[in-house]
C-alpha cells in the first residue's frame, strides 16, 4: 500500500510540475506577444499614426490583462492616456492649418475621448488638459459658426462652453455679440448678457474682455440711439444714451448726441448744457470738435445769445461743418466781422 501511495504522490508531483511548466510557457508566450504589440504601438505612435497606435496598445493591454502580466498592464495604462492626448493635440494643430468646422469637430471629439480615457486610467494631468481645452474649442467653433452666420449653432456652442466653465469671460462676451445679432431689437436682453460678461471679466481680472464688453455695449447703444433720433423717436433715444453713459461716462459722443436731440426738440438750455459737457470730455483736435461747436451754436442761437452763438459757429468752421457754419454766421446771425472762409 505504501508503495502505491508513493507512486501516486510522485505522479501527482510530476503532473503539477508539468502544469506549472505549461503555465510558465504560456505566460512567456503571452508576455512576448504583449511586448511585441507594445513595441509596434510605440513605433507607429512615433510616426504620429495615433489611431493605429491606440489599437495596438489596446490589443497589448488585453493580452496582458488576460495573462496577469501586471507590469505590462501598468505600463500600458500609464501610456494610453498620453497617446490619446497627443492625438487630440495633433488634431488641434490640423485645425489651425485648415480652419474648418470639420477639423474643429475632430479636435473636440479627440479631446473628449482623451478625457474619458484619462478618467478610466486615473491620469489627472491629461484630465486637466482636456477640461481646460474643451470649452475653448467650443468657443472657437462658435466663432467659426458666427462668421458663417450660423447663429443658432454659434449660440449652442457658447452655451456648451459656459456650461463647462461659467467663468469663461471671452465666451460670455461672444454670447452677447451673438444674441445681439439674433435679436437686435431686444436691447434689454442682449444688454443683460453684456453685463454678465462685464461681471465675469471683473471677477477673473480679464481687462481686455472687460474693456471690450463695456465699449461694445456703449457703442451699440449710441448707434441705436442715433438711428432712433433720426426717426424722431427721441424718448427712446435718450433712454439708450443714458444707458450708454452707465458703461462709459467719459465718452463725449453721449452728451453730444443728447445736445443734438435737445436742439431738435428746441430745448435750447439742455442743448447748451450737453454741448458744453461734450466739449469738456472731447480730447480730439479742433476739426473733430466742429460738430459739437455747431450744436453749441445752435443752442445759443435758440437762447438768443447771438454773440456767444457767433463765437461757437466760428469754432465750427472745419471740414464738413464749414459751409453750414458760414451760412449761420453770414446769413442767419449776420455776425459782425465774419468773412466766409474755411479752415
Amino acid at each position: 500500500m505504501k508503495s502505491i501511495k508513493l507512486i501516486l504522490t510522485q505522479c501527482l508531483a510530476v503532473v503539477i510540475m508539468l502544469g506549472f511548466a505549461e503555465l510558465s510557457n504560456a505566460q512567456d508566450e503571452a508576455r512576448g506577444e504583449a511586448i511585441q504589440l507594445y513595441n509596434q504601438a510605440q513605433e507607429v505612435a512615433g510616426q504620429n499614426d495615433f489611431d493605429q497606435a491606440i489599437t495596438l496598445y489596446r490589443d497589448a493591454l488585453s493580452v496582458a490583462q488576460e495573462n496577469d502580466l501586471t507590469d505590462i498592464v501598468t505600463l500600458i495604462e500609464e501610456r494610453l492616456p498620453r497617446i490619446y492626448a497627443s492625438r487630440a493635440s495633433s488634431a488641434y494643430q490640423q485645425f489651425q492649418s485648415e480652419r474648418t468646422i470639420s477639423s474643429i469637430d475632430t479636435a473636440i471629439e479627440y479631446f473628449r475621448e482623451s478625457q474619458e480615457v484619462a478618467e478610466e486610467f486615473g491620469n489627472d494631468q491629461v484630465i486637466q488638459q482636456a477640461v481646460g481645452a474643451i470649452p475653448q474649442l467650443y468657443y472657437v467653433r462658435s466663432v467659426l459658426n458666427f462668421r458663417q452666420e450660423n447663429n443658432e449653432q454659434a449660440l449652442d456652442d457658447l452655451n456648451t462652453a459656459l456650461d463647462m466653465n461659467s467663468n469663461y469671460a471671452t465666451a460670455q462676451y461672444q454670447k452677447a455679440v451673438v444674441m445681439k445679432r439674433m435679436d437686435p431689437s431686444n436691447v434689454e436682453v442682449w444688454l443683460g448678457q453684456y453685463d454678465v460678461a462685464i461681471e465675469t471679466a471683473q471677477q477673473t481680472n480679464n481687462t481686455q474682455i472687460l474693456n471690450n464688453a463695456r465699449n461694445g455695449a456703449r457703442d451699440e447703444l449710441i448707434f441705436r440711439a442715433v438711428n432712433l433720433s433720426e426717426q424722431k423717436e427721441f424718448n427712446r433715444a435718450i433712454e439708450l444714451l443714458n444707458m450708454a453713459q452707465q458703461y462709459d461716462d467719459t465718452d463725449y459722443r453721449i452728451p453730444y448726441r443728447l445736445a443734438e436731440i435737445a436742439n431738435k426738440r428746441a430745448n435750447w438750455s439742455n442743448g447748451e448744457s450737453y454741448a458744453r459737457e461734450a466739449l469738456d470730455l472731447h480730447t480730439g483736435g479742433v476739426a473733430d470738435k466742429a460738430k459739437v461747436y455747431f450744436e453749441l451754436g445752435t443752442a445759443l442761437k435758440g437762447l438768443g445769445e447771438i454773440e456767444s452763438a457767433c463765437s461757437a459757429y466760428e469754432n465750427a468752421r472745419y471740414g464738413d461743418f464749414t459751409e453750414p457754419a458760414n451760412h449761420e454766421l453770414q446769413f442767419v446771425l449776420k455776425c459782425e466781422g465774419h468773412t466766409a472762409s474755411g479752415r
